[in-house]
This record gives C-alpha cells, structure tokens and sequence, in this order.
C-alpha cells in the first residue's frame, strides 16, 4: 500500500520542481490570492504548487514574487516584496519586515510608528501626536492657529494669512501633497476583479462585490463591510460588522454581549447488477471503493482518500484523506488538517473549522484558532482575537478536531452528540442549552435521560460554538460536559463513529 509522505528536505523538493518544470507542471502561474505579491494556484492547501520553477504547499509555505519561504502558510501570510511575514506579529515598510510592538503600529517609510501617540508626515517624518495638530508636508502645525498653504509650497501660515482660506482637506490631492496620505500614486490595474470592476489587492480589498481600500495587512471583510483587526470597539458578529460596541464585547450564537452585565444587545456503462468504482466495477461484498479507486477489504474496511486502511491499526493514521505511516506506537503524533505532525516539539499546529496550519514555536506566541499570535499584541476570546492583549488571561485548554481524529480513542468514553439550541454570556460562563441528538455508549450502561442539556464553558478558555450545529461532547465527573469535536453531519458522522465503536467493541 502506497503511504502519502511530507517532503522529506528542500532539495527533495527542488527536485521534483526541476522535474516537474521541465513536464510542464510549473509555468510561473499568477495566482488569485487577494494578498499582494502571492503567486502560486490556490486550490487544495495538500497539492504541490508552483512558485516560479519550484514547487511549494500553501500550508507549509509560502510564495511572493517567485520567491519560497518555508515554515510560514500563505493561507496566514502576507508579502513584503519577495519575503513572507505573518502580518498579526509583524509589518513590512518599504520592503523591511520589522516586529509589531503594538497592533495599532503603522509604517512611515521605513520605519513603524504607533498611530496613537505619533503623526507621520511627509511619508517618512515622524513626530509627537499633539492635540489639534496636523502635517503640512514635512512638518505640524497647529490647527487652531495656522493653516497649511499649498500655493506657497506647503508653507505653515497664521490663520489670517490670505492663502488660508484657499487650503482644503476634503480634496485628495490636497491631503496627498500635504503628505497626510502614504502615497500619491494611482493604483495600477490588476488583473483580478471585483464584480466587473479590475482591482490591486495591494492598494484594495473586495468584499462580497464590494470594493474598499486597504489599509493594511490586517484590513479584513465582515460580509460585505470592511474593518481592520486592530479596530478598538468593532465587532464583527456573523457577517454583520457592529460599530461603537463597548470593549470587550462577544458575539455568541449571533448575538453581541457587552460587559459588565453582558446584556443582549441585539467509464463504461455497467452491465445489471454491477457496481461502479471510477471507471471500473467491483464487487462490494469483496472489496471497498475509496474515491474511484477499489481496493480488496481484507486491507481495511475505511477509506482514507483513495486508499483504504484498518482504523484499528495503530500505526496507520488518516488525516483529512492523507494516510501516513507511523514510525512508533505514541500518542504524541497528531493530525494538522491533511499533515502528521509526528514527534516534534519545535512545531505547534494551530486550527480552526476552516483550516489547520503549522507554526515553528516561538516564546509568548498561542494559537487562536488557526492563527499563532504574539500574546504581547493580542489576545484571543473563543477564536477571536482581540488588540488587547491580557497578560494574565488563560490560553484555550484544548482545540476541537475533526471526527476523524477522535476514533477510536473516544471509543471508551462516554460521548454524545448535542446540538446547540441556544446560546448566552454571563460573567465571562458561556450557557448553552444542548439537545442530545444521540448517544454513543460503550463503556457503561449510564444513559442521559434528559434530552435537554444546561452546559456552562468558561467562554474565553473554550473552542467557539454557533447556534444551529451538532458537536460531539464527552461526559466527565460530576456531569461536566466537554466540546470534542467540529460540527459533524448528523448522517454519516452517526453511522461512522457507531459502525466504529461497536466493530471495537465486538
């Protein structure tokens, strides 16, 4: 049985794009990712893609100007000319890839000042942030008693000076030329596209077919409005971009909670009687199709991709459709979406319902679903990271993985499936109601009886919930219930973990 295998060195992987290139595999194609520099196809973060003539995993690596950079996803990377960075902990000015000392940090050339207490003019001046104060080219002036005369060639003049009723701030090219915008050039066509409308992801970011501009790396899309990360006092709650909410607000199943009292504040055809497998038949009474591929049964009843396995087998490990081989019996080796990170404890993976990526470890650094931030800048509430960072506050005790990844570990164990009905915030406890759904029990005759379940996570330390979705749920001591798993499927995530455990347990 062939295994899937990561990349064993760099020049392994040169290899096969030298190779590769030459079969016509890479061709230096341009990518759609909306981040500026990225090249590389975006589909299927486990697929070999192209950077130039080599070859690279999005979820490992990323691409900027023909240019790989290990060790960084382009799933969380942004570009810095041909260099990546992770635009949470980082910023890039001019082509330099400096260290955020907080998230409100902004670039003034070549250098990074913090926006609350500084003014950059001119594009690479800074200065002490002063009330009413303003640039005027390369230097301030007080609004209140000067103004800033463009006929004079940006000079600082008294406010009864006759060229200052002439000055205007509301006019683009005035505000560029007195260097209160970082640059003056138009942004140039791109070819991808908004709608109908061509933008630069550089200078611009679309959002359900609406264009905005971007101011930085960390400028993202609330449905069809736009914010950025470090925004003091915005909440983006299910699609819905809410403004002016009080610090330290949550969104819960829909719905924002605001402190202190965390109130609601709304092939061939087959002959008869054949099955089909690709573009073959086989027999399913002998054999298992895995993805148009057969395979015989006395392999392994369970696919994993296009191979089958034993899921009993304690060295074959299945990771979203990747089967890896295990090199010794551990319980250390774990999945990472479709990557085995086996025995390592300079990595970390990081993940959320929508992705998983490795991270090399760094000192103060946690995850945050599948982000890895520095907890000096940031902090993270059930996923959500937040530019406040708290030094005391407890980092998520746990992440939550696919159903996968749970068996048949959890086999032993008391486990159910609830149904989150209902959700709310109350002194930092977020109370949900579960419906059973239903009930894997192989460990002792104890039922739950009562299909209504009141649950109470410490919101903050927990894996976010959404209202409306089924997760599996283990019941501890003392009727303590612990989030497992991601949303599953009712249907085949019922049948897979059953037809799994009682083959165990038989």
């Amino acid at each position: 049985m062939e295994i899937n295998r990561s990349a064993a060195c760099v020049v392994t992987v040169l290899c096969i794009c030298a190779t590769s290139a030459a079969q016509g595999f890479c061709h230096n194609d341009k990518g759609s990712h909306s981040n500026a520099g990225f090249s590389g196809q975006m589909e299927g973060s486990h697929h070999l893609h192209c950077c130039g003539n080599v070859s690279y995993k999005i979820s490992e690596s990323s691409c900027c100007n023909g240019n790989v950079t290990l060790g960084l996803s382009q799933l969380v990377a942004d570009c810095c000319d041909s260099v990546s960075y992770n635009p949470l902990n980082e910023i890039c000015c001019n082509g330099s890839i400096l260290t955020r000392s907080s998230t409100h940090m902004k670039c003034c050339g070549k250098a990074m000042y913090l926006t609350t207490t500084h003014l950059c003019c001119g594009g690479d001046k800074i200065f002490e942030w002063k009330e009413n104060h303003s640039c005027c080219g390369n230097e301030t002036y007080d609004m209140t008693t000067h103004c800033c005369c463009t006929n004079l060639n940006l000079k600082v003049k008294p406010y009864n000076d006759t060229c200052c009723p002439k000055a205007t701030d509301s006019d683009k090219k005035t505000k560029c030329q007195q260097g209160s915008l970082p640059t003056c050039t138009l942004p140039k066509v791109s070819e991808l596209k908004c709608g109908s409308e061509p933008y630069n992801p550089q200078e611009k970011i679309c959002c359900s077919g609406n264009l905005y501009k971007k101011a930085s790396a960390l400028t993202k899309c609330c449905g069809k409005d736009v914010y950025t990360l470090s925004d003091d006092n915005v909440l983006c709650c299910n699609g819905i971009l809410h403004l002016n909410v009080p610090e330290q607000s949550e969104c819960v199943g829909g719905v924002i909670y605001a402190p202190p009292n965390t109130i609601c504040q709304m092939s061939a055809r087959p002959r008869l009687g054949e099955h089909c497998c690709g573009g073959q038949t086989f027999n399913p009474r002998t054999h298992i199709c895995c993805n148009g591929h057969s395979h015989n049964k006395t392999n392994g009843n369970y696919c994993c991709g296009s191979e089958v396995y034993d899921l009993h087998n304690q060295l074959l490990r299945c990771c979203s459709g990747h089967l890896y081989n295990l090199t010794r019996l551990s319980g250390e080796a774990e999945c990472c979406g479709n990557h085995l990170l086996e025995y390592n404890n300079n990595q970390i993976c990081c993940s959320s319902s929508t992705n998983a990526i490795i991270y090399d470890t760094k000192p103060n650094h946690r995850c945050c679903g599948h982000y890895y931030y520095n907890t000096s800048l940031w902090s993270c509430c059930a996923e959500h990271l937040k530019p406040t960072p708290k030094p005391d506050s407890s980092p998520a005790e746990y992440r939550l993985k696919p159903l996968m990844d749970l068996i048949p570990e959890m086999c032993n164990k008391t486990m159910f499936f609830g149904k989150v009905e209902s959700l709310a915030l109350e002194n930092d406890q977020r109370h949900v109601v579960l419906k059973v759904v239903w009930q894997v029990n192989m460990k002792s005759e104890k039922v739950i009886k009562d299909p209504w379940l009141h649950v109470s996570l410490d919101h903050c330390s927990s894996p976010a919930t959404e209202s409306g979705m089924t997760y599996l749920w283990e019941e501890n001591h003392d009727r303590k219930y612990k989030l497992l798993s991601h949303p599953v499927d009712l249907t085949s995530d019922m049948q897979l973990l059953y037809a799994v455990c009682y083959h165990k347990k038989g």
